[in-house]
């Protein structure tokens, strides 16, 4: 983690599960969560972070874009982004 201002953190997750309580305190807030079908991954983001103008997520939106190509001009991750697979998954 860093104090670096404007950044945003991907962290990945493979075998442990998460409680709702913990994937909000790791993303900060209310959490979505985004599907990726191409990796059949889940990506847990905070569900207001665009609202409350949090860093755009450079990694997190790449990987959005490789599953949404059509949302790729469109939208993008703000926020500390969950990549859960594997195992890991939200208890």
């Amino acid at each position: 983690m860093t104090d670096t201002p404007g950044y945003a953190k991907t962290i990945h997750k493979e075998k442990e599960s998460l409680t709702l309580d913990q994937l909000q305190k790791l993303v900060g807030g209310y959490i979505e969560l985004v599907n990726l079908p191409n990796t059949k991954e889940q990506m847990i983001i905070n569900e207001e972070g665009k609202l409350i103008g949090l860093p755009v997520n450079e990694t997190a939106t790449k990987i959005f874009h490789e599953n949404y190509p059509h949302l790729q001009d469109r939208d993008v991750i703000c926020g500390d982004a969950i990549i859960l697979s594997g195992k890991a998954r939200m208890k």
